[in-house]
């Protein structure tokens, strides 16, 4: 075995390419004799994935720069081994290379970090311009700062067929009267998708994507396939609006557009740039391991048993509010204006992200302003009150007054006053045998009895004792200071009216 894996490294080693193994037999002692540390740790690493992914075959790395009398550049490798799921470490190395990308694609500052943030969340983002605005070459600079992604790239065209994005039917399989594809090196395999000139592609192709975009599947009658598909960006010059193109639309969580820029300093950027690149993007070898994104997605969606980021209630009510006040503003000038509930809770794992990229564990009210990231269009302008406002600048506007109002009017005191009284609540619906011990729990208590001395100051006595009896009747004489705090006031009065 060792003496045929020996031979296709010869093979690739002479175009460039360095091949390990990570069969077992190949990894053994005898058959590491000769190797670098790097090349080692490589292998390890691989055995890794082979244990946790169940991948087989050989691992052919990207080509490598062949220098004379200078050895093969193994920086990508040399990552310490206890440092490489160390989130500290794999967010500084993230933060660098959105630093690294935003210097040389100028004033895309807000585009690279958007990006970034969809392949963290495992979503698809669309970006849109004039042609010549480097989407393409934006898309790849990002794509290629990740090791060991499988990518693939299509320009799409009226002309082309499902079998283009899925791979071309399996022919042996189709004498047998069997419909297959044969998905290898199509969009089924891959871990992060370009696809160009979006809407050059016509309704078939779109609609047959749907199910690849969001479930992550490939289905075609009895075939029915699951994808690899991590992160998908889309590129366009131009939108058509239907059906299928509105439902697909939907699949992209992240939207920018591409501005016009004739800022002639910018300009001047541009023009350096351009000198130094001549516009192909500059690939660095200090690449981030994909099973680095993997491990922190995973966090970010609830995965990993030992280390969650937490969303306070309070945090999510308030995300809920914003979004809600950001849509009725929106619809001021775009009555059809819409965020969809699927959407809408997706920015939860734009909350998670954000406070894991801070190197946080928990969410606080201030990431909220942030959340334009995810929820606008970047670069849409609307009109308001006969003024061009950006979707950004209406987000942060409705952020801005939401929170003043509701601070001003005790609507902050009365929403985690309600809150903490569901949590009781809740918790007293599943333990009801440990209602004693909830119930003189001395830190819950004493914020919950200081909240309700701010919003009932002339109806409590600090000597009241705690019961569920009289959270009902504070929640009850509660005089809502906003129409949320009413609305939340009746749900939890009508979802916990059972418990006594």
């Amino acid at each position: 075995m060792y003496k045929k894996i020996k031979s296709i490294e010869e093979l690739f080693a002479e175009d460039g390419y360095t091949v390990f193994s990570h069969d077992d037999e190949a990894v053994e002692d005898k058959g590491r004799e000769g190797l670098g540390d790097a090349e080692k740790e490589l292998i390890d690493h691989l055995k890794y994935l082979v244990d946790n992914q169940n991948l087989s075959g050989h691992v052919i790395t990207e080509r490598t720069e062949k220098i004379p009398d200078k050895e093969t550049d193994m920086t990508t490798f040399k990552q310490k081994v206890e440092d490489r799921y160390d989130i500290p470490t794999i967010v500084e190395f993230l933060n660098w290379h959105m630093n690294r990308i935003s210097e040389n694609v100028i004033d895309r500052d807000e585009i690279v970090r958007q990006a970034f943030f969809a392949i963290l969340t495992g979503e698809h983002m669309l970006l849109l311009s004039r042609t010549g605005m480097a989407k393409s070459f934006l898309t790849n600079y990002i794509f290629h700062t990740f090791q060991g992604a499988r990518i693939f790239s299509s320009q799409a065209s009226k002309d082309q067929t499902p079998d283009n994005y899925f791979g071309p039917y399996n022919i042996d399989e189709f004498k047998k009267g069997r419909i297959r594809h044969n998905v290898r090196g199509s969009i089924i395999e891959a871990n992060l998708v370009f696809l160009d000139e979006f809407f050059d592609a016509s309704d078939v192709v779109l609609r047959s994507l749907l199910s690849v975009l969001n479930e992550r599947k490939f289905i075609n009658g009895q075939e029915q396939i699951d994808a690899a598909v991590h992160t998908a960006i889309a590129t366009a010059n131009y939108m058509r609006m239907n059906e299928v193109t509105e439902a697909v639309l939907d699949r992209f969580t992240y939207k920018s557009i591409i501005p016009e820029n004739h800022h002639v300093y910018s300009q001047l950027l541009i023009d350096h740039t351009y000198a130094f690149t001549m516009g192909e993007p500059v690939y660095t070898e200090k690449k981030i391991y994909f099973d680095q994104i993997l491990y922190l997605h995973n966090i970010i969606k609830n995965k990993n048993k030992e280390i969650k980021v937490e969303i306070p209630d309070f945090t999510y009510f308030m995300k809920n509010v914003i979004v809600n006040k950001f849509v009725s503003e929106m619809r001021k000038s775009d009555y059809n204006f819409f965020i969809s509930p699927r959407k809408q809770a997706k920015l939860g794992d734009f909350l998670r992200a954000y406070a894991l990229i801070n190197n946080r564990l928990e969410v606080t009210l201030d990431d909220i302003k942030d959340m334009h990231l995810a929820l606008c269009t970047l670069n849409s302008y609307v009109s308001v009150k006969a003024k061009d406002k950006s979707e950004k600048d209406v987000f942060l506007d409705a952020y801005q007054q939401t929170m003043t109002h509701f601070k001003v009017t005790g609507a902050i005191q009365q929403i985690e006053f309600l809150l903490n009284v569901r949590k009781i609540f809740q918790e007293l619906r599943e333990n009801p045998d440990k209602r004693d011990q909830i119930l003189e729990r001395k830190n819950f208590i004493e914020g919950i009895l200081s909240l309700l001395k701010k919003i009932l100051p002339g109806r409590n006595r600090g000597d009241e004792p705690l019961t569920i009896e009289n959270l009902r009747r504070n929640v009850v004489e509660l005089n809502p200071a906003v129409e949320e705090v009413s609305e939340l006031k009746e749900g939890i009065l009508k979802d916990y009216r059972d418990i006594h």
